[in-house]
């Protein structure tokens, strides 16, 4: 199952927000946005790149487009809420270094209730004033941030912008050069500031997500091999094949058939 990014926006970023019952499961899938998953009720499971997490009140699971989601056994009232970067604020960046290492934040009783007033009022206003809308998530976001799970990251803006760009398209075939132009600077400076900030070359930052994100298409989803390499980013079947063999040791289908769980 695969979820794109939706031709209508309700407006600044924001895809769609709702409050829903989930009963049963959802097979692993993917998709071209953010999605914050607020548990209000209930029960459940969900496997997000193979890990579990349980799911119960007051958990808030925040999804990048290089996660594999799935949900098994849920029976749970929950908020949802989609939608794409906001660069123009750095509350993002902070919340999503935390999210990259483990996207569960369990929330404390008031911060509980604090989100579910933020994202109440939010799926009420979103389609009448999409702008308040997003201010409103903006406000949950700076929230979230502050929240333990929400990494201290003293990482230049320039380069929070960077590393967000990178997560939301890095299956667009972007480069160097586009990333540099996307947050203002020359791509000289940036290659440089990048791996000063990072301690990682651009490019294999980049490879390192596309790789990664190839990994758990192989295991944990049913997406034909001959399209992995579309949903991770590399331009051609021929390439990947070729150099996620030089980099793993085996073929794409051989990691399949050793590490496969669905």
């Amino acid at each position: 199952m695969i979820i794109l990014k939706k031709q209508q926006q309700i407006g600044d970023g924001l895809l769609s927000a709702s409050r829903k019952r989930f009963s049963g499961g959802a097979g692993a899938h993917i998709h071209e946005f953010f999605e914050i998953e607020l548990v209000l009720s209930g029960s459940g499971t969900c496997v997000i790149d193979g890990n579990t997490y349980p799911m119960r009140q007051g958990s808030l699971f925040l999804l990048t487009p290089a996660n594999t989601h799935a949900v098994q056994d849920a029976d749970a009232e929950l908020i949802n809420v989609m939608f794409q970067c906001d660069y123009n604020g750095n509350a993002f960046s902070t919340v999503l270094s935390g999210a990259l290492s483990s996207p569960l934040f369990l929330l404390e009783p008031q911060e509980y209730e604090l989100m579910v007033t933020f994202f109440a009022e939010l799926i009420r206003v979103q389609e009448s004033n999409p702008h308040y809308a997003r201010t409103l998530l903006d406000c949950a976001l700076q929230r979230l941030a502050e929240h333990p799970r929400a990494a201290s990251d003293t990482v230049l803006p320039y380069i929070q912008h960077a590393l967000l760009y990178i997560t939301e398209h890095f299956r667009d075939g972007i480069t160097l050069a586009d990333t540099a132009a996307h947050i203002g600077l020359s791509a000289t400076y940036f290659s440089e500031l990048f791996a000063a900030e990072t301690g990682t070359p651009f490019k294999v930052y980049l490879d390192n997500i596309r790789f990664s994100h190839a990994k758990n298409l192989l295991a944990f989803t049913d997406i034909p091999i001959c399209r992995i390499y579309e949903y991770a980013g590399f331009g051609d079947y021929a390439n990947f094949s070729r150099r996620f063999h030089r980099l793993m040791g085996v073929t794409p289908s051989e990691y399949r058939k050793k590490h496969k769980t669905v």
